[in-house]
């Protein structure tokens, strides 16, 4: 802590005490990469008040919200502004003195002379007042910084509770702000800010006074509350470790539901208790999700991943043996009737095999104004054998996909998916070898929705792959060609994440095929005229090439680069992958900077030509030496530069590039003059140079886009 003293630095600390926030919202602001969007905007106003900290953090729990900042100053930051009045030479003046005109404008806005000063501004002397704004003390400005901070908090769902006009999700309880050792008293809507917070122990609420902010921190550890997301969550997963090994088994990892129950307690406590081991013969994901929905228990599985009869639970706050055993048989007793049910949908749902399910489909709405499930199914069977061509399977591997794009969304009519709708895929998977479908095919049924998220694993079979790929494009022009597209702040069926899932196979699978006549294909079932389709084509592809740029960025590698290998050719993303991994590797390359450079001077000079250009230029129209070694470059180059991008041997091509044109079109640019006033000559000129231009970005990169620090770019 800083010190306190009158004067010095001072901490801030603020809680905001509510009834339980919804768990899932908190984990997405905790979890997601990137700053956490409370401490940004906390630190946004915080600046805009013009109050300087030197740390600024937000911890929470389900029943509190905590902004601490460190090393606050006991008034805001002084500011002044410069108002321009008049150019310096109406104010004075050839004899320096001020002019009557001058005097009337300090005296009608209350200036005086000694507060002018004179400065540049955009190649001209002004004359400027520097104005001071008056400061307030830190204490002034908490109360509005709080409560603007409490009403610009978003959460999914929000309520209004009173008549304040404040929206939250939970009713908000209580209030503490600190400055120092002072404790601050204002109203957060209809709430009184006081020095007191709440402590929880087995439903009982006890107001808790507190002297200073070390007095907080240190009530809460008497307690036994974890304040921080991080060392809470890694507390309870020691804890789910522990108990699993205890028990002789491992526990089923789920970090969703680990992130879930982070913000579900306050003070994490272990427990177990059996299950009837009746159920085990139920499929694994059934009885972890059982557990997991509404319940938040884990379960609990062998060396084999096999589940084991027990699960594990977390609690909030310390409990008695016999509290325990009075908690555990009741979870058991809910859990028994959950799994009852998953059992009873199990057994029905087996009774109608997958194939006559899928007849009902037509009941099912896929999107509004695109057509129903078995619609849907339909136009992933016919597109299987266009990415099965595409990506030279076998006639058994046709076969396969075909099959499984037949059967996919026929789980969707079964009672085990209508209860639990995240298992859509998995329990197909089940239900088609129960039905007798080869294990391919049964597998490529549940990994078709993978990854769901972006941590998720990705499908492990080719054929599961290839489905995965087909089911999310067919969503994703869908979408587009009905008009629902993301945007900066809403995407409600997820379709970049769709996209990007789509990249990830691809990448990861080495699967090489033309991703964009693909998208073609889709987009023929939705778009009429055809104008419309070229232009849905266009902006589908376009939102890949994002989604790709995003992937390769995030992975560290450079943006210039993607762009540059994207501006060449993006309909095969494997392979525009390759291009991007090969200029990685050999940037540091002096063939690169001189490619770069060949590629960089004849781009310039194209991109300001707007006629139309022969498709090549003539030998017979060449009035300088220069024009015809350039061109004879050209021809003794050309084959083994394209041969080397051919074979995908991209260092060679670009080492063959740079050693063929470096020298003579740099020599070429020195002594030809490009735009002769003889527009044949000046058009032959501008073929010529696209044609080598085009020699190196047609198969590999428009390096134009690269950006070469000035001592890697050559000369």
């Amino acid at each position: 802590m800083t010190k306190r003293e009158s004067g010095k630095l001072k901490d801030i600390l603020f809680e905001l005490g509510t009834e339980e926030l919804p768990a899932t919202s908190l984990a997405d602001i905790f979890e997601s990469p990137g700053e956490n969007i409370l401490e940004v905007k906390f630190k946004k106003l915080l600046e805009a008040y013009r109050i300087d900290v030197t740390s600024c953090r937000v911890r929470a729990t389900g029943r509190r919200l905590v902004f601490f900042a460190q090393g606050a100053q006991d008034a805001q930051r002084p500011r002044a502004e410069m108002i321009k009045i008049l150019p310096k030479e109406s104010a004075f003046g050839a004899d320096g003195q001020p002019t009557e005109k001058f005097l009337s404008i300090l005296k009608h806005r209350g200036f005086t002379l000694n507060e002018s000063v004179v400065s540049g501004h955009l190649g001209k002397e002004f004359v400027f007042i520097k104005q001071s704004e008056s400061t307030r003390k830190t204490a002034s400005c908490l109360p509005e910084i709080f409560e603007k901070l409490v009403r610009s908090l978003a959460f999914p769902k929000n309520m209004k509770w009173d008549d304040s006009g404040i929206v939250f999700p939970r009713p908000i309880r209580n209030a503490l702000c600190f400055l120092g050792d002072r404790s601050l008293s204002f109203k957060i809507g209809h709430t009184r800010v006081k020095n007191e917070t709440v402590i929880f122990s087995k439903s009982k609420r006890t107001v808790c006074a507190v002297k200073h902010i070390p007095d907080y921190f240190a009530l809460l550890k008497k307690n036994g509350i974890l304040l921080d997301p991080i060392e809470r969550k890694k507390t309870i997963h020691e804890i789910l470790i522990k108990m699993a090994q205890a028990l002789g088994g491992q526990w089923a990892a789920d970090p969703f539901l680990l992130n879930e129950v982070n913000f579900l307690v306050e003070n994490p406590q272990g427990l177990w208790a059996p299950f009837d081991a009746e159920f085990l013969k139920l499929p694994a994901e059934v009885l972890t999700v059982s557990m997991a929905r509404k319940q938040r228990l884990f379960g609990l599985v062998d060396k084999n991943g096999r589940v084991l009869p027990k699960f594990l639970a977390i609690l909030d706050g310390k409990a008695s043996e016999k509290d325990k055993r009075v908690i555990s048989n009741n979870m058991e007793h809910i859990l028994h009737a959950k799994l009852q049910d998953s059992l009873f949908f199990y057994q029905e749902d087996l009774k109608m095999p997958l194939e006559q399910k899928r007849q009902e489909l037509t009941a099912l709405v896929f999107l509004k104004n695109t057509g129903s499930m078995l619609e849907k199914s339909d136009r992933l069977v016919k597109l299987s054998v266009v990415l099965a061509d595409q990506t030279h399977s076998s006639e058994q591997e046709k076969k396969d996909l075909e099959r499984a794009c037949y059967l996919s969304k026929a789980d969707l009519l079964t009672q085990m998916v209508g209860e639990f709708p995240e298992l859509q895929g998995t329990v197909g998977q089940y239900y088609a070898l129960a039905n007798g479908e080869n294990s391919l095919v049964a597998q490529a049924i549940g990994e078709q929705y993978l990854p769901r998220t972006v941590q998720d694993k990705l499908p492990q079979t080719r054929c599961g792959s290839l489905l995965s790929i087909l089911d999310k494009c067919d969503l994703i022009t869908a979408a587009f060609t009905a008009g629902i597209e993301p945007t900066s702040s809403l995407d409600p069926y997820g379709l970049r994440r769709s996209a990007g899932a789509v990249i990830k196979i691809i990448l990861d699978k080495k699967l090489e095929f033309s991703l964009s006549q693909l998208l073609e294909q889709f987009l023929t079932v939705w778009a009429s005229p055809r104008a419309d389709g070229v232009k849905s084509l266009s902006k589908t592809v376009n939102f890949f090439k994002e989604r790709f740029k995003a992937f390769l960025t995030d992975q560290g590698v450079r943006e210039d680069l993607v762009e540059a290998a994207l501006a060449t050719n993006f309909s095969s993303p494997y392979e525009t992958f390759l291009r991007v991994e090969a200029l990685s590797e050999f940037i540091e390359d002096r063939s690169f900077a001189e490619a770069w450079k060949v590629v960089e001077r004849t781009a310039h000079i194209l991109k300001s030509n707007q006629a139309a250009l022969p498709d090549a230029p003539e030998s017979a129209l060449f009035q300088e030496d220069l024009e015809r070694r350039v061109f004879e470059s050209y021809e003794k180059s050309r084959t083994a530069i394209q041969e080397a991008i051919k074979s995908r041997n991209f260092r060679l091509a670009t080492s063959l590039y740079a050693a063929a044109f470096f020298d003579i079109v740099n020599a070429f640019f020195e002594k030809v003059f490009v735009n002769a006033e003889d527009l044949t000559v000046r058009k032959n000129r501008l073929a010529l140079l696209c044609a080598v231009n085009r020699l190196y970005t047609a198969g590999i990169a428009d390096l134009s886009h690269v950006h070469l620090a000035p001592a890697a770019a050559v000369q």
